[in-house]
């Protein structure tokens, strides 16, 4: 038909990338469980508590948030293996970056279960945060508006995880520095915690304020930050996370208004 624009046929290296894709949701969601399902590793939650989080660490309820990630992130994979979305602008541009996100978690599941060190952990985490961010702003440099199953299957999870992984990112540097011998993350008086609360708060607002994320991100670090609430009370690290999660909503929400 006249006018009519056909969709690009997908290539060999879109089907990788869908291929990628799945493993990475797969492995992102499975390595985890593996202390419980073969007694292989030591449980996240039992390493972590027997190192002692520091007090940047949310309440133990936010890491329910991976529950939510794995299954989106396994809905999107499921999404960009379809034989109509290989040749999807969204999955071409971030979706090598996203892959990149999910496989990055299931390593960090790998080495942290196995006993591997905080810092290695710390350094893998980053590149998660780093990737995932990267994922964002690919896909915020795409023409508005997404389609809506873009949206809700790309954008949606990207955000969720982006999110948890930006406060996350600073939360296992902590801990690294913690280990290390760096005791005034732990200390309540000490000004060190609620300085990195600040700082990555910060991080956060930079990404809003850059890519205009799905609202799942703003919700993710909101989330992390009132678990740190939570967590610490009417302290300074406390009260600093409360401002910390005003100030996020705030812009995210002007920064959506905006758009």
């Amino acid at each position: 038909m006249h006018g009519m624009v056909l969709p690009e046929p997908a290539t060999a290296r879109d089907r990788l990338r869908q291929a990628l894709t799945v493993l990475a949701a797969l492995a992102q969601a499975v390595l985890p469980s593996l202390p419980a399902l073969t007694g292989w590793g030591v449980p996240i939650g039992s390493r972590a508590n027997a190192e002692g989080p520091p007090l940047i660490s949310p309440a133990g309820y936010a890491f329910s948030i991976w529950g939510p990630i794995f299954a989106w992130c396994l809905a999107y994979a499921v999404w960009q293996a379809l034989p109509a979305q290989g040749s999807d602008p969204l999955a071409r541009r971030a979706g090598w970056w996203f892959a990149a996100a999910m496989a990055g978690c299931a390593l960090w599941a790998a080495v942290f279960q196995a006993g591997g060190p905080v810092w290695l952990t710390a350094v893998i985490l980053a590149l998660i945060a780093a990737s995932a961010i990267g994922a964002l702003a690919r896909a915020s440099a795409l023409p508005l508006p997404l389609r809506r199953d873009g949206l809700w299957l790309f954008a949606a999870p990207l955000g969720l995880l982006a999110g948890w992984v930006t406060i996350a990112a600073f939360v296992n540097l902590a801990s690294a520095f913690s280990v290390a011998g760096l005791q005034s993350l732990r200390d309540p008086a000490s000004p060190l915690p609620p300085a990195l609360v600040a700082v990555a708060t910060a991080a956060a607002l930079a990404v809003i304020a850059r890519t205009r994320p799905f609202p799942t991100y703003a919700l993710a670090v909101v989330w992390a930050l009132v678990a740190v609430l939570v967590r610490n009370g009417i302290s300074p690290t406390g009260l600093t996370a409360a401002v910390a999660a005003l100030l996020v909503a705030a812009l995210a929400v002007r920064s959506w208004r905006a758009g």
